[in-house]
């Protein structure tokens, strides 16, 4: 038979973000005993009080190692690129909109070091590129409705271990650095082991110097 201790691991097991908290020490024991009740009492098929989960969880929160999630990849990413003068252009997804960014898709190619960064999702379509090209994207789509600019953009660009892509939470630790510095971005966009993330340019310096500090 399974004790509250017991259930009460299992639970924050599954449950990693709070684990962190507990790990850190900024979660109210009295609290996390009364989110997780159900799930305890769920596995122990009784009723538990608060008061006794809440002690379980003060007995195990001495124990309990911080969460490392992608932590441990930070060290070992190869580089952190800064692109800055890029713009951003959003439209509907439809076939048109593709043929009409094909010419655009060329003439990146043949420029050195050009920007062009492409997601399609199951309604629009999002495209970020240096200015070079964005007028080049404006003619483009001259006779279309529904296109969203966004200048004064920058993309910080990070390459990540190739055995960093199966390990859950990689982004958390980076994601979760500039969140506690109040870093606001626009974008996210990942490609295998390359994870960009788009800035406004009054923002990408500190968020620069804040994964500096959490990759070195």
């Amino acid at each position: 038979m399974r004790t509250i201790s017991q259930a009460v691991e299992e639970v924050l097991a599954r449950s990693p973000f709070l684990m962190e908290a507990i790990a850190e020490g900024i979660a109210n024991n009295a609290q996390v005993a009364r989110r997780i009740k159900p799930d305890i009492e769920k596995r122990l098929y009784e009723e538990v009080s608060e008061g006794a989960i809440a002690m379980a969880l003060h007995r195990m929160a001495r124990d309990i190692k911080r969460p490392q999630y992608g932590s441990k990849f930070l060290q070992k990413m190869s580089d952190i690129t800064v692109r800055s003068n890029l713009v951003e252009f959003s439209f509907p997804n439809s076939a048109d909109a593709l043929e009409a960014i094909e010419g655009v898709s060329k003439k990146a190619y043949r420029l050195k070091d050009a920007f062009f960064n492409l997601s399609r999702g199951v309604r629009e379509v999002l495209l970020v590129v240096n200015a070079e090209l964005a007028e080049d994207v404006s003619a483009a789509f001259k006779n279309t409705g529904n296109v969203v600019r966004l200048d004064g953009l920058s993309a910080i660009t990070m390459r990540l271990p190739e055995e960093s892509l199966s390990v859950p939470g990689v982004y958390h630790p980076i994601l979760k650095a500039l969140a506690m510095e109040g870093i606001s971005f626009v974008e996210v966009m990942s490609i295998r082991t390359e994870f960009s993330i788009i800035f406004e340019n009054k923002d990408v310096d500190r968020a620069f110097s804040v994964l500096k500090r959490i990759t070195s």
